[in-house]
């Protein structure tokens, strides 16, 4: 199926959709998946239980 980070690795975004996405280069914890392979990613700055889906291609596992 699709090679994605384990829920609570810690994963970097080395790829976003444009070149000034605030979050490209950031880390951040993945807290689920979607039902089309998409990997919720949260960030120290949001409130607890929200993330940003990206593209698991999009991600680097810092930590697992």
């Amino acid at each position: 199926m699709f090679n994605l980070p384990p829920i609570n690795s810690v994963v970097k975004v080395i790829k976003a959709l444009t070149e000034k996405d605030p979050r490209l280069g950031q880390t951040g914890t993945v807290i689920q998946y979607s039902a089309h392979g998409m990997v919720c990613v949260h960030f120290p700055d949001m409130p607890r239980g929200q993330g940003i889906f990206f593209n698991s291609h999009h991600l680097k596992i810092v930590e697992s």
